[in-house]
């Protein structure tokens, strides 16, 4: 018999959420919320972190903790990943990374604070939907440190619908072994056309074609795209780290579990490293 404590079973698995920010009086959402159990009010620095009132996480464009999404798309990877995970205990540790009104250096620098915050915060899963053609050196740096520390960093593939063991998309295509790369399927269970693929490059397949989930304002919506894919795997990640809450899983064993509790597919053969797509899979993920 297993033996672990009443703590251990309680334990929250806390998401980090890098993209635009979160509505965070979403009724998909509210609910998940992280809170810094270290900070007391959004005025000041209780914890001493440099973060004055970062009691959900940190708007990294504005220095503040004004976590508003005008952009639509960090509400709607946060209602993906709730909707698999299915639980309150998964929590949103919400840090908004990107403006398109800034420079892209500028959110390159922002993506690095924001992966090493949620490492130095604990996060147990890092989601990240952007991306792009040039590697980072401190980009890499900061997703190495999160493999350090054992977080799972979960990334795009990118939509650029284009070989990237060819042409690199990046972070998603660091040779890091947190790392979880996502290409998005459709309703017939076939690639998109505008999602990366490769076959040493893109590790897993997920439905990213007309997802419904939340949006800004209490709202609702369709989205497509290789984020989409990717909020699904973290939030089937999240469920299997809450199903065996007395066990530290490595990115690699999480990835273990998901490739063999998805369908080996012969139409993914060429185009991801697997060759597995996922979809609904709390029933069947387990450790056995």
């Amino acid at each position: 018999m297993n033996s672990f404590s009443q703590e251990s079973l309680d334990r929250d698995i806390v998401v980090a959420i890098i993209d635009t920010g979160v509505d965070v009086n979403h009724p998909l959402i509210k609910n998940n919320l992280w809170t810094n159990p270290r900070e007391k009010t959004n005025k000041k620095d209780n914890d001493g972190n440099g973060f004055a009132g970062d009691l959900h996480g940190w708007n990294f464009v504005s220095n503040n903790h004004d976590l508003s999404d005008h952009h639509g798309h960090g509400t709607h990877v946060a209602g993906i990943i709730q909707q698999q995970a299915r639980s309150s205990r998964v929590k949103f540790m919400i840090l908004k990374y990107y403006d398109p009104s800034v420079p892209a250096n500028d959110n390159l620098l922002n993506t690095v604070k924001a992966i090493r915050y949620a490492t130095r915060m604990k996060a147990d899963i890092i989601n990240y939907s952007g991306g792009g053609d040039e590697r980072s050196p401190m980009e890499e740096a900061a997703i190495r440190e999160a493999q350090d520390q054992g977080i799972l960093f979960v990334a795009a593939a990118g939509n650029e619908g284009r070989n990237t063991d060819v042409v690199g998309y990046y972070p998603a295509g660091y040779n890091l072994k947190n790392i979880i790369s996502v290409a998005a399927l459709d309703s017939q269970r076939r690639l998109l056309a505008s999602s990366n693929f490769g076959t040493r490059s893109v590790d897993i397949a997920a439905p990213g074609k007309n997802i419904f989930s939340a949006l800004p304002e209490g709202k609702y919506g369709y989205m497509s795209g290789t984020s989409q894919a990717t909020a699904w795997v973290s939030g089937l990640a999240a469920a299997l780290m809450l199903r065996h809450p007395w066990q530290t899983l490595t990115p690699q064993e999480i990835k273990r579990v998901l490739v063999s509790s998805g369908i080996k597919d012969r139409l993914l053969s060429k185009k991801v490293r697997s060759q597995t797509r996922i979809s609904s899979l709390q029933a069947g993920l387990n450790l056995e």
